[in-house]
């Protein structure tokens, strides 16, 4: 038994040893950006950026920041190599940046589709799309920390717990084959030393052909998902009354009759609960007054982001992907859009608030 123990013992020793070995020997890389390069450059070339933590003896974290130039994305990773003193491998890699220039005019498609590709990165890798100079992104110091941490930390968050549908590799890759939906990624830009996401961007197959801000992205989540969050509505009352909603569970049912093939319901539920009112009492009907209020506020924001969305021919809210699931025989993405544009398309919503929270 004794003897069973020693070399058990040492086998967990020398397990240890070998990956620390491992990991002292390779560039982890954990977030990397593309971004079309300087004007003076050769057309056709593509600027890779890659971010490889080092953690240091004294628990400091220093982010190594590679940049090169290609015709290919994976000539990007035989440069850094060439000039790093390790193999860098992507095993670790937890987001994958596009520049705005890039979603806008080239698309981001043959660079998602190099990163589905490649088996060593995973299906749950987050995308994003940076609004402003991608390497200045990447390449700032936002503390002890690693880079694609902290980009991984801020996506998930706010995907999890925030007002962001999910953006990730396996989520774009379903709605970008899929007949009956379009994708859509975050957008991100500094804020100081920070990091914040100011928007979504709409793409149309793999271009970015519009965007919603960040003051929008609530009644898209509602539109597009059913979820929980811990993050707060502001309902506007008047000039010098409000009312901030927290606590915030939300549904969609899309309503859909191939009898009535031009005419689409959805209806929203939300149920939440006052965090503050700066009114003097909340009375029954003070609550049926915030209630309405919300209500009418996001039916206004998501219809017109509805017929927003059948003008540019995108279904980011995958209301085709409902009507397929209704409809006989084969489905048709280009008859789907050509009939899409035209539909009667109505959203309703439902607000229940509790009270509870702070009253001023």
């Amino acid at each position: 038994m004794r003897r069973s123990f020693n070399l058990f013992l040492i086998i967990l020793l020398l397990t240890g040893c070998v990956q620390q070995s491992i990991l002292d020997d390779i560039q982890m890389v954990t977030i990397i950006g593309y971004d079309l390069p300087d004007e003076d450059k050769e057309d056709g070339l593509i600027k890779g950026i890659a971010v490889a933590p080092q953690y240091l003896a004294d628990g400091k974290i220093e982010n190594n920041v590679f940049v090169e130039t290609a015709k290919l994305s994976k000539e990007i990773r035989s440069q850094y190599n060439s000039k790093s003193p390790k193999p860098i491998v992507s095993g670790k890699l937890e987001v994958a940046m596009f520049s705005r220039e890039i979603a806008e005019t080239e698309g981001v498609t043959g660079l998602v589709d190099t990163l589905h590709r490649d088996p060593s990165i995973g299906s749950r890798v987050f995308l994003g799309i940076a609004n402003g100079d991608t390497e200045e992104l990447l390449s700032t110091n936002y503390g002890n920390v690693d880079t694609g941490t902290y980009f991984q930390d801020i996506l998930k968050h706010n995907s999890k717990h925030g007002m962001l549908p999910e953006t990730n590799l396996h989520s774009f890759l379903y709605s970008y084959y899929s007949e009956g939906s379009d994708p859509f990624l975050p957008i991100l830009d500094r804020d100081g030393d920070k990091v914040k996401i100011t928007g979504i961007g709409l793409l149309d197959g793999g271009k970015m052909v519009s965007e919603l801000d960040a003051d929008n992205l609530f009644t898209f989540k509602i539109l597009q998902e059913k979820f929980s969050s811990n993050d707060s509505f502001s309902v506007n009352l008047d000039q010098d009354k409000y009312a901030a909603i927290y606590n915030i569970a939300s549904k969609r049912k899309i309503e859909y009759n191939s009898r009535e093939a031009n005419k689409i319901k959805i209806r929203g539920s939300i149920l939440g609960v006052i965090k503050e009112y700066s009114g003097k009492a909340l009375t029954p009907e003070a609550l049926k007054e915030i209630e309405e209020t919300m209500e009418k506020d996001i039916e206004k924001r998501g219809t017109k982001m509805i017929q927003s969305f059948q003008e540019l021919g995108i279904d980011p809210i995958s209301l085709g992907n409902a009507v397929r699931s209704k409809t006989r025989g084969e489905f048709d993405r280009k008859k789907w859009i050509d009939e899409y544009k035209n539909m009667d398309i109505s959203f309703d919503m439902n607000v229940k608030i509790t009270e509870s929270g702070i009253i001023e």
